[in-house]
């Protein structure tokens, strides 16, 4: 997701002079064509994160599209403020790039893990939050980039997420839900790159005689309300899976859904714990210990569906 976020922002920097990239002191050879193309519009901002937040609200209020760059707690939770009032409250057509979202930085620690970033964007009014599931919906964002009347935030992995999609043609619309795979037994909702493994999970349950259909979201914010809302009037159990604490989360926001409707759905949501890992993992091995890998996954919706057939019963 990294490189295809540099491939594509590379040609938009290209061909539109307002992008300017400011980085936070880090990833200096994923932007060596940047630079090359244009050293100028390529500033290093060093250990500031809060400073470059700033300064990319200026440059906006200038007319330019500026590209904020940093790992994703450095540059979310170290520079809120910044983003609520320089960004937001002056409607600064600024991206914010979290590089490394949940436990993508996995060995490096609590330090370096995305875990809360959704949750605190999302109490701002005005930010767009992008939760892209691979590389093609990655190019995408970055190409919607170039339209923006207000901020926004991208939420990456770290590298080598595959791909879900096959091509970026066959890429469904980032702006809305998509329906990824379809099933007659209930729905997994999911947003960003737990997709792989929710895709996982389904194919476990496909061997067992469960076919719940996958819904995925790109674009967190503004929440798409009206399709979800169509997924929970089925009134079938639904699962909601993210890679992120539940507080400020997707499933909070469909769970808050389902009490508004009284629509009655079995529901449950898998999310990060609320507690900092014991050691440092990879990411693989923290997905399996907050049951968000495909087995926790599958496991977990079996048990929803068991409830949900005896309660028909």
């Amino acid at each position: 997701m990294r490189d295809a976020f540099f491939s594509e922002l590379y040609t938009l920097f290209r061909h539109d002079r307002r992008v300017v990239f400011l980085t936070g002191d880090l990833g200096y050879k994923l932007f060596d064509q940047l630079r090359e193309h244009d050293p100028a519009r390529v500033i290093n901002c060093g250990i500031r994160e809060a400073g470059m937040v700033g300064y990319a609200a200026g440059l906006a209020k200038t007319g330019l599209l500026p590209f904020v760059y940093s790992i994703t707690p450095f540059v979310t939770l170290r520079c809120l403020e910044q983003i609520k009032i320089d960004l937001c409250y002056n409607k600064a057509n600024v991206v914010v790039v979290g590089v490394g979202g949940g436990f993508a930085y996995g060995p490096n620690g609590s330090t370096h893990h995305g875990v809360d970033d959704i949750g605190v964007l999302s109490c701002l009014p005005q930010i767009k939050i992008w939760t892209p599931a691979d590389p093609h919906e990655v190019r995408l964002c970055v190409r919607e980039a170039a339209s923006l009347d207000s901020p926004a935030y991208l939420r990456l992995g770290r590298n080598k997420e595959p791909h879900v999609f096959k091509s970026l043609d066959s890429t469904p619309d980032i702006s809305k839900p998509a329906l990824v795979r379809e099933g007659t037994d209930g729905t997994l909702v999911t947003c960003g790159f737990i997709l792989h493994e929710t895709l996982k999970a389904a194919a476990m349950l496909n061997q067992v005689g469960i076919h719940p259909a996958i819904v995925r979201v790109a674009t967190l914010r503004p929440f798409p309300e009206e399709y979800l809302r169509t997924i929970v009037a089925g009134g079938g159990p639904l699962l909601t899976v993210e890679e992120h604490v539940a507080t400020g989360g997707m499933g909070q926001e469909i769970a808050r859904i389902i009490a508004e409707t009284g629509s009655g759905n079995r529901f449950r949501m898998l999310a990060i714990p609320m507690q900092f890992p014991d050691a440092c993992y990879d990411r693989d091995t923290l997905l399996s210990r907050s049951g968000l890998d495909a087995q926790g996954i599958a496991t977990a919706y079996r048990q929803l569906w068991s409830a949900a057939c005896c309660k028909a019963k």
